[in-house]
């Protein structure tokens, strides 16, 4: 039995259909080429396109007409059989593989092999898109245009961050405009809702009238649009001033607090700075939280009065306490706390039974609390002990939050001191000790107090180590008191740039192993593979 269909000759109808056939894919080939081409610039079809497209249709129409025996007796062969379940075949492999890409994009998991994990949203969006409870509608116009390459590139990536965030929440949709070809719905929302920015600029909108524009691509830039929409009002942080505690405006890297303050008002807080030895001697009415960042001096006892009006009100407190300084005594004994007058330092063998001490301690394990949420080190460079006092009063509630390790010990260091012995004593206490620790009363207004005893960990020369979790422990802490559930996490990070810089050494090598060793290997093998077949 023959394997293919009889032949026979072609008439010059079916001849001329051929041609036409092979002619129609080429026009529609062409045509298909300069309408994408043109999509960059112009939204709708020209002439051309439209004329080519149509004549590309007809030529494969007559193809089909003249053809149509021909194609018919070729697939009744048995080879032509055999093609159609060839063909069969592979239109059943080409489906399996979509119903697999779309079950995939509706179980989206992607795996961060990166660095820093930064193509991966960061764990504060991640919460505050699980707890979204309003819809957020995004429309980002950027254009495609092959003329605007940068444009296009920064487009690319404000949907790739934006498909992130709508995988997150069914409560966040979002559309991507290209404003040259769609002027029309570009001005019709810039007149709508009175847009301020030229594009291209993301809109975040919601039912209720609110609006954000976002000129920036990243994540940190759509997350504070984000928190912007979603909380009800701002949060007032005020740092006490006037005992040398950390300055959130300073510019002393060893005694401000900018780096902690950046983060607070990345996340839509306003940080401001209160005297309580004014002339009012009071918290400020609209403070959400309250701040001693490590003073020098000692409260006064009007200073101490205050406070504790502030909190005995509902109100919420970070303290800070350095080493041999002020124990604030006054203030934490009503709240069950006392500061020991120590100095926690962390034991170091160095073999052949030395022991040595290291005076900062690290804290890699933490207690189950909201506030050590996504921490992964602290370093203390400074730490005293926060001890709870027994019997606590009536009504208040103790928590340690952070513990040293228990190779740590503790040194004695009265108020005022600079030195401790550096020698490990067999009678020196030994750990874990607690470092930091919470204070809540139980009552209507659920005042909270948080002690911790360092304030170097959050001042802007070690705070901005990207190794340790120091800010965000600040950070975690105040959110926490200002009961900001959503906002006790991680925050997004800034991106790193995409370089690598190589000494004059490592340029020498990348270009002999480029330019002379890899084509050398090639030039050998070719050789041998030569020799071998000659």
């Amino acid at each position: 039995m023959p394997r293919l269909a009889p032949k026979r000759d072609l008439t010059v109808r079916q001849r001329s259909a051929s041609w036409a056939g092979w002619a129609g894919v080429a026009v529609l080939m062409a045509t298909l080429l300069y309408w994408l081409y043109l999509t960059g610039i112009e939204q709708n079809r020209n002439g051309i396109a439209n004329t080519g497209l149509i004549a590309g249709t007809l030529l494969i129409l007559y193809f089909l007409f003249g053809m149509g025996s021909v194609i018919l007796a070729n697939f009744r062969s048995p080879e032509g059989k055999r093609s159609i379940q060839s063909f069969v075949l592979i239109v059943a492999i080409i489906g399996i593989i979509c119903v697999g890409n779309v079950l995939a994009y509706r179980r989206h998991y992607q795996w961060d092999l990166t660095g820093n994990r930064r193509l991966s949203l960061s764990p504060m969006t991640v919460r505050l898109l699980q707890h979204l409870d309003k819809k957020i509608s995004v429309t980002a116009f950027y254009s495609s245009s092959a003329q605007r390459r940068f444009e296009q590139q920064e487009a690319q990536q404000v949907r790739d961050l934006l498909d992130q965030y709508a995988d997150r929440s069914s409560n966040f949709t979002y559309q991507m405009v290209d404003y040259r070809r769609d002027l029309a719905k570009w001005q019709n929302m810039a007149m709508s809702i009175r847009l301020t920015s030229d594009p291209p600029v993301t809109v975040f909108t919601t039912p209720d009238g609110g609006k954000e524009e976002v000129k920036g691509t990243t994540e940190k830039d759509f997350t504070a649009a984000l928190i912007k929409l979603t909380r009800k009002q701002k949060k007032h942080i005020y740092f006490t001033e006037g005992h040398g505690e950390l300055d959130p405006t300073g510019m002393n890297r060893q005694n401000s607090a900018t780096v902690v303050k950046q983060v607070l008002t990345d996340q839509q807080d306003e940080v401001a700075t209160v005297n309580l030895s004014g002339k009012e001697r009071k918290v400020p009415a609209d403070c959400s939280v309250l701040v001693i960042a490590g003073p020098d001096v000692e409260f006064q006892p009007e200073e101490i009065k205050a406070v504790n009006d502030y909190l005995n009100n509902g109100g919420k407190a970070l303290v800070l306490l350095r080493i041999a300084g002020p124990s604030l005594a006054g203030l934490l004994k009503e709240w069950g706390l006392k500061a020991g007058d120590n100095y926690i330092v962390q034991l170091v063998d160095f073999g052949g039974g030395l022991m040595g001490i290291s005076r900062s301690v690290a804290i890699s394990k933490f207690e189950t609390h909201d506030v050590n949420r996504g921490l992964t080190r602290v370093v203390f460079p400074a730490a005293r002990s926060i001890d709870s006092i027994t019997p606590a009063p009536a009504g208040l509630t103790v928590t340690p939050i952070l513990r040293s390790t228990a190779d740590s010990v503790a040194k004695p260091l009265p108020r005022g001191s600079t030195r401790i012995d550096p020698t490990p004593k067999p009678t020196d206490p030994k750990g874990p000790f607690t470092l930091a620790a919470v204070a809540e009363k139980s009552g209507g207004k659920k005042p909270r107090l948080l002690v911790i005893g360092s304030s170097d960990f959050a001042m802007d020369l070690l705070a901005d180590n990207p190794e340790n979790s120091d800010r965000y422990l600040f950070t975690n802490a105040v959110n926490w008191l200002a009961e900001e559930d959503a906002l006790v996490d991680i925050p997004p990070k800034d991106t790193p740039p995409d370089t690598v810089t190589l000494t004059p050494q490592q340029r020498l090598q990348t270009l002999f192993l480029n330019l002379l060793l890899m084509p050398t290997f090639c030039l050998f093998m070719a050789v041998f593979v030569w020799w071998k077949r000659r």
